[in-house]
Parts: structure tokens; C-alpha cells; sequence
């Protein structure tokens, strides 16, 4: 039974959800490089413990990295896999903004899916556990995003997101003052 278009969606985004984490989850698991690693980890775990980065701890990135990862600590518990958990849902994100931007400019189901599967692959698998850079990466991506479609569809609400997704975007990889 072949199904329709306006369907379509309802079968293919839960496919895409699976793929994109599935496939940051079997990357996180492959090895782990100490240093980048578990950069997060301890710092979620130390803001459970009532501690403040920059006042009882050194951060070497922005701060929403540490706190968001602090948030999935709280809700899954302390664990390698709610530590996956996090870069597999930054991942899951990524990809249906990915998505939705490609069908929004009239590509085809099909063809969206197939370049959103190339992009689950390659977006956040590359490091497969939380990365600062990589969230100002995909915050950056989803603004631009959105920034477009707000101009391709003369869309006034959207505007409002994108001061969230910059400040987002901001304070997730490391500045510096010189």
C-alpha cells in the first residue's frame, strides 16, 4: 500500500528521529578520548553537587554546555548513558531542524529524508558525547534556519526565536578577551 504525501511525514520523522539516535549513540560508544571526552561529565556532575563553575570550578567553555548537561544528570541520573543521551537528543534536534527548513523550501519528502539521513551522519556522531562547539554549531545552523524562512515566508513570530538561538549559541563554546 503506497502511502500519501501528507502521510509521508508521519512516517518518515520517526525513522529519522530513530537513525539520528542511533547512529550519535553507537558513535559515543566506539572509544572515548579523555580530554574532550568527559569535558561535561564532570561538570554536570558538579553543578548536581551544588558547586558554580568560574566560583568553585574552572570551565573551559561557555556555560549553557555545563548546565544543560546538569539537566540531563537530574533527569536520567548520573550516568555514561544520560551523557550519550544528551549529545544523541542535540543531534535528534539538528537533524528535524534540518528537516523541516528542506521541506518548508518545497523539496521533495523523499529528498529531504535522504539528505537529513547524510546529515544525522555527519553532524554530531563526529564527537557522539556533548561538545560546546558543536552546539554553537547547531544553534548557529537552526538560526540561519529560521532566519531564512522567516524572510521566505514574511513570518513576524519567528523573529522572536532567534534572539534565543544566538544568545544559545553564544554561550555554548569557549570566548575569549584579549
Amino acid at each position: 500500500m503506497m502511502l500519501q504525501r501528507s502521510n509521508l511525514n508521519y512516517f518518515l520523522i520517526p525513522i529519522l528521529i530513530l537513525y539520528a539516535f542511533g547512529i550519535n549513540w553507537i558513535s559515543a560508544h566506539i572509544g572515548v578520548l579523555p580530554i574532550d571526552t568527559f569535558a561535561f561529565f564532570d561538570s554536570g556532575f558538579n553543578i548536581l553537587n551544588d558547586k558554580l563553575p568560574l566560583r568553585d570550578f574552572w570551565i573551559f567553555t561557555g556555560l549553557f554546555v555545563d548546565y544543560f548537561q546538569a539537566l540531563f544528570f537530574l533527569i536520567f541520573g548520573t550516568a555514561w548513558s544520560s551523557y550519550v543521551l544528551h549529545a544523541c537528543f542535540m543531534n535528534i534536534i539538528a537533524c528535524l531542524g534540518f528537516y523541516f527548513f528542506l521541506t518548508k523550501l518545497n523539496l521533495e519528502k523523499l529528498y529531504s529524508f535522504i539528505y537529513t539521513i547524510s546529515f544525522a551522519t555527519l553532524c554530531y556522531p563526529l564527537s557522539g558525547t556533548p561538545f560546546a562547539y558543536l552546539h554553537s554549531y547547531i544553534f548557529s545552523l537552526l538560526s540561519i534556519f529560521i532566519f531564512s524562512i522567516a524572510i521566505y515566508e514574511k513570518n513576524n513570530i519567528l523573529w522572536f526565536f532567534l534572539p534565543v538561538l544566538f544568545f544559545l549559541a553564544f554561550f555554548s563554546p569557549k570566548h575569549q578577551i584579549e
